[in-house]
């Protein structure tokens, strides 16, 4: 998957996308068409589904992958809503009723699911528009939801309400949200049609788009038990998961960049990355960026295997994932700019864009610093002492390079 995603940006680059959107060339944020072909030829939106609905079945370790691949070309599309979307359908909750065998293409998305509270919602179309590319998906879980009496309402498999800051909203046929029910909050699909009012957010970053939706009686799918804290939480820490893979991405993007620049640029008669100022700083934020991978990489195993019983490593180690990707792509960014001396302060160079996109991402859903007090309050240095299921302590470095 990351040799195929490798091949496929080296021929349409992510930033050249970004570009378009940052001169006013591009208004969805993204290309559609390029999109529908990651979707399909690539086979991005099949990653999380299960086999025997028509999916690669693959695990959250593998999703995590495809995204900083993605997050490395610093492709604008709709990856991480998909990966989410897709991955939840199979792992978030809708069980083995709410897509029987071969129920997409039949119509029966949703019969049963979760006791009946499904059972009014049909999204067989629009999932299948989602794997193909078709219907663009988004997400509100960018945004730290801190009183859930701002959720959209959700009754009888309709959502009303607005739904804050959607991914790729402008254009979105679907988005992954949270709801509040009468028995408490729950992770939900939600339909965009033409009748959502759609406001864009005008921000800093270019490669983000968003929007706040306003939807009435929307088909809304429940993907998680209506007060079911448990599996809201595996939902969110898939979620921040991927969000710390986009960071990794970025972070390694920059440090390609940075590389690059410092072979072909001489000062004195010598490429200036002959020089330990810039041979230092280039090392040390290719280690960084290590470590931060190897907190992802434990943090979507911990998830694979984790039960709703013990879920405590999984969300210790999406915490400090989370921080530590944000860290270092705020400075990977903050580096590409300084190595590419004063041409990586003008606005045609690139490495603004990365620095706009690390300054968005690293306050998403909660700052670095908020991340690691949470992580350290959970318990998380527990699990330096006593290891991962009874096994040796997390040693992130080794988990990235194994």
């Amino acid at each position: 998957m990351r040799a195929a995603l490798r091949d496929y940006f080296a021929t349409r680059p992510g930033l050249d996308e970004v570009r378009r959107t940052r001169d006013g060339r591009q208004p969805s944020g993204f290309d559609e068409s390029g999109w529908r072909t990651l979707a399909t030829d690539v086979g991005l939106c099949s990653l999380g589904m299960p086999l025997r609905w028509g999916g690669l079945g693959l695990g959250l370790d593998c999703l995590v992958a495809a995204v900083e691949e993605c997050g490395a070309a610093l492709y604008p599309g709709p990856v991480r809503a998909a990966v989410l979307a897709t991955w939840a359908l199979g792992e978030g909750g809708l069980g083995e009723s709410a897509l029987g065998e071969g129920a997409l293409g039949e119509g029966a998305l949703g019969e049963g699911a979760l006791g009946g509270l499904n059972d009014a919602v049909d999204l067989t179309g629009t999932i299948e528009g989602l794997l193909a590319g078709m219907v663009v998906p988004g997400s509100t879980l960018d945004t730290e939801v801190t009183e859930p009496q701002s959720l959209p309402l959700w009754r009888a498999g309709a959502a009303t309400g607005v739904l804050s800051a959607v991914s790729h909203g402008v254009v979105a046929g679907l988005a992954v949200a949270e709801v509040r029910t009468d028995d408490g909050v729950a992770a939900a699909l939600v339909i965009l049609d033409d009748s959502a009012d759609r406001r864009s957010r005008r921000t800093v970053d270019f490669a983000l788009p968003r929007a706040d939706v306003t939807v009435t009686g929307a088909p809304a799918l429940l993907i998680t038990e209506p007060g079911d804290d448990a599996a809201l939480q595996r939902f969110r820490d898939a979620s921040t998961l991927l969000r710390a893979a986009e960071k990794v991405g970025g972070a390694q993007g920059c440090v390609s960049l940075m590389v690059e620049y410092a072979g072909v640029r001489e000062q004195f008669g010598h490429p200036i990355g002959s020089y330990q100022a810039i041979a230092h700083r280039c090392a040390q934020t290719a280690v960084d960026v290590v470590g931060a991978r190897g907190l992802v990489t434990a943090g979507a195993a911990a998830l694979d295997r984790a039960t709703f019983a013990d879920p405590d490593t999984a969300v210790h180690l999406a915490s400090l994932a989370h921080a530590a990707a944000g860290e270092t792509y705020l400075a990977a960014s903050s580096s590409l700019i300084q190595v590419s001396g004063g041409i990586g302060f003008t606005w045609e160079h690139d490495a603004h864009l990365h620095f706009r996109h690390a300054r968005t991402l690293a306050v998403a859903g909660g700052t670095p610093a908020e991340y690691y007090d949470r992580a350290v309050l959970d318990g998380c240095l527990d699990l330096v002492t006593s290891g991962v299921g009874g096994k040796e302590a997390v040693n992130p470095v080794e988990m990235a390079s194994g």
